[in-house]
C-alpha cells in the first residue's frame, strides 16, 4: 500500500526516529521507496542539509501536489541557499497544507528569513497572517521573539502604530506578553521612546490584579529613564518595585540598573575629573556584576533547597550547564545596560572637556 510509504516518509520528516525509515527502506525489495527521497532525507536528518539542495531542486517540483509534497517543500526551503527560491517553497507548502502545522512552520520560517534580511515589506504580511491565525501554536513564542527583533531592528518600518495594528490581531494576554518582551529589549538597547511605548501598552492591557505584569512595565520604563535628568525619581520608582513580582533575570536587571543609577548620582571623585583609567573602572563594574551574579545564584539555590529539602533527584551536568547559561545571559543583559549608562557618562565627560578647553 503506497500510503504506508507516504506515512513512513512523513513520520521521518515530522521529527520521528529516522532509523525507522532506514529500516523500512532497507527491507524494500519491491522498490516502493524512491531512493532519491530516502537519500536526501538521510543526509538532511543527519545534519547535512547543505549537501541536498541540488537534488531537492529536482525532487520538490516532481512531488508537488502529493501527500509528501508539503513536507519536501519545507525541507527544500530550509536547505535552499537562494532566499527568493526558499520563500517560493515556503509559499507552496502553505498553499498545499492550509491550516496545518506545515502552514504554521512555513509562515513562521518565512517571517524569520525575511526579518533577518531586513525585508520588512515581505516580513510584515507574514507577521500579520501568523498573528491572525496561529497564536495558539506551541511555537508562537518563537514568532514573538522574531517580531520583537523586527521591531527593534527596523524602527522606521515598524512605528508604534504598525506594531499595535499587528498585535491587535492577537488576544489580550498574548499582546501584553509581546509588548513586555519588546519593552525589555528596548530598555536594554537604550531605546527610550520604544521602551516607554511598549511599557505603556502593556499597562493598558493589564488590570490591577496583574501585579507582576505591571511591575515589569514599571521596571522597563524606569530603566530607560536612567540617563535622563530625573534620575532620583527613577531610583525611587525602581526601589518601589517588589522583588517578588519579578523573575530572577528581571531582579538581576533591576539590581544592575540601580548600580548604574547610583554611580551616576554618586559624588564625583578626583579620579573621574582627571579622566580615570577606563580599565580600572571596567574592572570595578565587572567585580560588582560578578558579585551580584553570585548572590543571585545563592538565592536561587536557597529557594530550590527550601522547595526540595532532600535535594534534586537529578543533578546531572546538563542541569548545571543550563543554570550556568542562565547566569551568563543575566550577565550579558546587565553588561549591555552598563555599557549604555557608561556611554552616556562618556558623552558628558566629552562635553565637559570641550568646555574646559
Amino acid at each position: 500500500d503506497t500510503r504506508n510509504v507516504d506515512a513512513a516518509l512523513i513520520y521521518a520528516m515530522s521529527g520521528g526516529n529516522p532509523q525507522t525509515l532506514d529500516l523500512l527502506a532497507e527491507r524494500d525489495v519491491a522498490g516502493n521507496f524512491d531512493n532519491r527521497v530516502t537519500s536526501v532525507l538521510r543526509r538532511y536528518l543527519s545534519g547535512k542539509g547543505g549537501t541536498t539542495w541540488k537534488q531537492l531542486k529536482e525532487i520538490v517540483p516532481e512531488y508537488r501536489y502529493t501527500k509528501i509534497g508539503p513536507y519536501l517543500e519545507l525541507i527544500g526551503a530550509n536547505a535552499e541557499k537562494d532566499e527568493a527560491t526558499a520563500l517560493k517553497y515556503f509559499d507552496w507548502a502553505r498553499v498545499e497544507s492550509p491550516g496545518s502545522i506545515i502552514e504554521e512552520a512555513a509562515l513562521r520560517r518565512s517571517l524569520n528569513l525575511t526579518s533577518k534580511k531586513g525585508d520588512t515589506a515581505k516580513a510584515l504580511p507574514y507577521a500579520r497572517r501568523y498573528a491572525r491565525r496561529f497564536m495558539g501554536s506551541p511555537y508562537a513564542s518563537q514568532f514573538a521573539d522574531i517580531f520583537v527583533g523586527l521591531a527593534i531592528d527596523h524602527k522606521d518600518a515598524l512605528p508604534p502604530t504598525e506594531i499595535t495594528a499587528v498585535l491587535s490581531l492577537v488576544e489580550r494576554k498574548r499582546q501584553r506578553e509581546i509588548f513586555l518582551r519588546l519593552a525589555r529589549r528596548a530598555a536594554i538597547n537604550g531605546d527610550r521612546e520604544l521602551a516607554n511605548f511598549a511599557s505603556e501598552s502593556a499597562r493598558r492591557l493589564s488590570s490591577k490584579e496583574d501585579t507582576s505584569q505591571l511591575a515589569l512595565a514599571d521596571l522597563y520604563s524606569g530603566i530607560v529613564e536612567i540617563p535622563s535628568d530625573g534620575i532620583e525619581d527613577v531610583l525611587t520608582r525602581l526601589a518601589a518595585i517588589p522583588d517578588h513580582e519579578l523573575s530572577p533575570k528581571d531582579r538581576f536587571l533591576k539590581n544592575a540598573a540601580e548600580i548604574v543609577a547610583e554611580e551616576v548620582v554618586g559624588p564625583v571623585s578626583e579620579e573621574s575629573l582627571t579622566q580615570v583609567n577606563r580599565d580600572k573602572v571596567d574592572k570595578e563594574y565587572r567585580d560588582r556584576m560578578s558579585q551580584l551574579v553570585l548572590d543571585m545564584g545563592k538565592t536561587a539555590s536557597t529557594t530550590r533547597n527550601a522547595v526540595n529539602p532532600e535535594g534534586p533527584k537529578d543533578s546531572s551536568d546538563g542541569q548545571a550547564e543550563t543554570r550556568q547559561q542562565a547566569l551568563d545571559a543575566q550577565i550579558d543583559a546587565a553588561e549591555s545596560f552598563v555599557g549604555l549608562g557608561r556611554s552616556q557618562i562618556n558623552d558628558i565627560d566629552a562635553l565637559l572637556s570641550k568646555e574646559s578647553n
